[in-house]
């Protein structure tokens, strides 16, 4: 996959083009992107997923904290494995998000996408005050001689797959319906860092993870994952949360791998949450801490042994 920047522009061959935040790059999302593939092919042009860099809500709501389903990085990793050929991002700023829908689509898509046609969700909205809507580009596709297309929300079981369900289902733990609705298992990649050396001493060694702040981090919590490690997959253990049993006070991510004892220190691993085991315990005990890991280590066999 070729990746493109504002400096890159104007392209030098012309696009189909599916415009959006894309966080979480979920169903929704890549419904857009079969639609781009496919007019690409009619239309004889290059699909092209059209981004952004922050997510504008980090610009037009600073006030309030926003967490990534989906970093940059990891938008790239999906895309690439799905073998999108480009993706355009936009640094967003205050700047773009004053420009009228008009001189962005004239700007941007027109002059510096070459667009043959456009792909956007039914919700779409763009410009500034967020003046802009697919019935505004289906006008502008008109005037400039590009085909707009308005896909419809995608819906599973009846429920409409959308970034803002998948945050809320993950805050509760339902870790299982937002795979659903991502159509992928979510995942925590980091670099491993040094911890307190608990689960060695607990006979349970764990990697403890370095999550980007802007990352969501799901509900507190032991899962059922799949860990990657240099292209190899094993079952882990996965706790989040604040070990109440030690009573510590800052948050921590760290993994359980079973059947594996090499050293991940300063490593960068990748973690897939399958299925929610249970809460966070305060233990009375050590003995009864590490009984009840032994229980975790043999669930997370069972669940991913399915």
């Amino acid at each position: 996959m070729k990746i493109y920047s504002l400096s890159d522009l104007p392209l030098s061959f012309s696009t189909v083009i599916a415009i959006g935040a894309f966080d979480g790059l979920h169903l929704g999302h890549l419904r857009l992107l079969e639609e781009a593939k496919k007019l690409g092919e009619e239309l004889l042009a290059t699909p092209v997923m059209l981004t952004f860099s922050p997510h504008p809500r980090e610009v037009l709501q600073p006030q309030i904290p926003f967490y990534y389903l989906t970093l940059l990085d990891e938008k790239i990793e999906t895309l690439s494995a799905l073998s999108f050929p480009v993706m355009v991002v936009l640094p967003f700023t205050r700047s773009l998000a004053e420009l009228t829908p008009d001189i962005f689509v004239e700007q941007y898509l027109v002059d510096y996408l070459k667009v043959k046609a456009v792909i956007v969700g039914y919700n779409f909205r763009f410009g500034r005050g967020r003046s802009g809507d697919a019935e505004f580009l289906l006008k502008m596709g008109e005037k400039y001689h590009f085909m707009v297309k308005i896909v419809e929300p995608v819906e599973i079981e009846g429920i409409r797959v959308s970034s803002s369900l998948i945050r809320e289902l993950l805050l509760k733990g339902e870790i299982e319906r937002a795979n659903k609705l991502l159509g992928r298992p979510y995942s925590l990649k980091g670099r491993v860092i040094s911890g307190k050396g608990r689960g060695r001493i607990l006979g349970f060694p764990t990697a403890n993870l370095e999550i980007s702040s802007k990352k969501l981090i799901p509900k507190e919590g032991v899962y059922a994952t799949w860990v990657y490690i240099d292209n190899k997959k094993f079952k882990g253990a996965l706790n989040i949360g604040k070990n109440p049993t030690f009573e510590d006070k800052k948050l921590s991510i760290e993994v359980h791998i079973l059947d594996f004892s090499e050293d991940l220190y300063n490593k960068t691993i990748k973690i897939e949450l399958i299925k929610y085991i249970r809460g966070e315990q305060k233990f009375p005990s050590i003995e009864q801490l590490v009984e009840q890991i032994k229980k975790d280590c043999q669930v997370v066999k069972e669940v991913l042994s399915v």
